[in-house]
């Protein structure tokens, strides 16, 4: 960002002094902030815009375990056990959702009735079905379904099968995150672009256009904007666009959210009986990169078609809304949380590969630990690069 000396207002306001400064006010700097919130520290959030203004506030509300790929592809990818402790933390992100926040009073529209996962051909559903064997040895709940079970159940036409993960659960991502950093008790600071970090011997110095900020430690909550701030994240975290578009309401007939294509597509109904999807971002991946916020007409087209090709239902449904967000991809998929390199006053959280959802909660709390006891999170420590 860069500011015109006409508009720096910075000078007219006195320095904010923190021990924690956040930059990002999504998911993961929520919730950063949540888990510090009983730690005596002074934290401030500070972000380009308000509340989830960024990915958090852009995508479909699943809060789902697992990665970037079904658990039987990552165990050989990553080997079994690496597999099986990101699927777990990813189901302890969920419980502390439906503890912490849910139970204890935050109304984010938070359901836990499962999620399918769909087959488009023989293939896939044959690995979904060792996904399902894996996980089903290791006492998850999940179920395998004919093509004649999943079009029943949903009510879709030409799926090949699929599974159900019935731990899964969907959430109001914007109420998620308002309410996570509502009760984080944190200072908020909306719309300060960050425009430079200046190191200096008592703390690194936050420069935005409204005011500056002195803090002990910074945190960088920025994911697909991390780049901009930091040259060290900004090569091992790519801005990835995705698409998405909701209908007018229709009457329920999609009992839980769904995934289709190897995760790549997906969709469900909201309360109000609105139908959201979004994906399709394969059939433009050289393009669909970087941070503006604009419409791909071919993907938009495509979401539109999937919905009227398998969904009676939605044969003459209105597209309502239409819009892009800006994803955090990290280079192996998985988050990324911990110190930058050479500093102990730099830290990062973010590289959620699209499932910031899935991973934030749980993401803040292992930063927070890291942070305040110096625990070191497994798999996912910025000390893998």
């Amino acid at each position: 960002m860069t500011v015109s000396y006409w508009m720096d207002q910075s000078a007219t306001e006195p320095p904010v002094e923190v021990d924690v400064c956040i930059i990002g006010a999504g998911i993961a700097g929520a919730s950063t902030a949540y888990w510090l919130k009983d730690a005596g520290l002074k934290v401030a959030v500070i972000d380009k815009g308000d509340v989830a203004c960024g990915a958090s506030g852009r995508n479909a509300g699943f809060v789902t375990c697992g990665s970037v790929e079904h658990f039987a592809r990552e165990a050989k990818t990553r080997g079994e056990q690496v597999a099986l402790d990101l699927w777990q933390m990813s189901q302890e992100n969920l419980r502390l959702i439906e503890t912490e926040l849910v139970g204890k009073g935050l109304d984010c529209d938070f359901k836990r009735g499962g999620t399918y996962s769909l087959a488009g051909t023989a293939h896939e559903l044959e690995v979904l079905g060792e996904t399902a064997t894996h996980l089903q040895a290791r006492g998850v709940p999940v179920t395998v379904l004919s093509a004649e079970q999943v079009n029943r159940d949903i009510q879709a036409t030409g799926f090949a099968g699929g599974v159900l993960y019935h731990d899964d659960g969907e959430v109001h991502p914007g109420k998620l995150v308002r309410g996570i950093l509502e009760r984080s008790g944190a200072d908020f600071y909306p719309h300060h672009e960050v425009r430079r970090i200046e190191d200096h011997p008592a703390g690194p110095r936050i420069h935005t256009r409204l005011r500056t900020f002195h803090a002990g430690v910074v945190v960088f909550a920025t994911n697909g904007w991390s780049g901009e701030l930091n040259p060290w994240l900004g090569e091992r975290i790519a801005p990835t666009r995705g698409q998405i578009l909701v209908t007018d309401p229709v009457a329920p007939f999609l009992p839980a959210p769904c995934y289709a294509n190897f995760v790549l597509d997906y969709f469900r109904q909201l309360p109000d009986g609105r139908l959201l999807i979004g994906g399709f971002r394969q059939l433009a991946k050289e393009t669909e990169v970087g941070t503006a916020d604009v419409l791909h007409p071919e993907i938009q087209a495509n979401l539109e078609a999937f919905l009227k090709r398998h969904f009676p239902a939605l044969a003459h449904a209105r597209v309502a809304y239409r819009w892009a967000g800006t994803m955090g991809f990290s280079q192996d998929g998985m988050p990324i949380i911990g110190a930058l390199p050479g500093r102990s006053d730099l830290y990062c959280v973010a590289g959620f590969t699209g499932h910031g959802i899935g991973w934030g909660f749980k993401a803040g709390q292992l930063l927070a630990d890291l942070l305040l006891h110096g625990k070191t999170p497994p798999h996912v420590s910025t000390r893998r690069f």
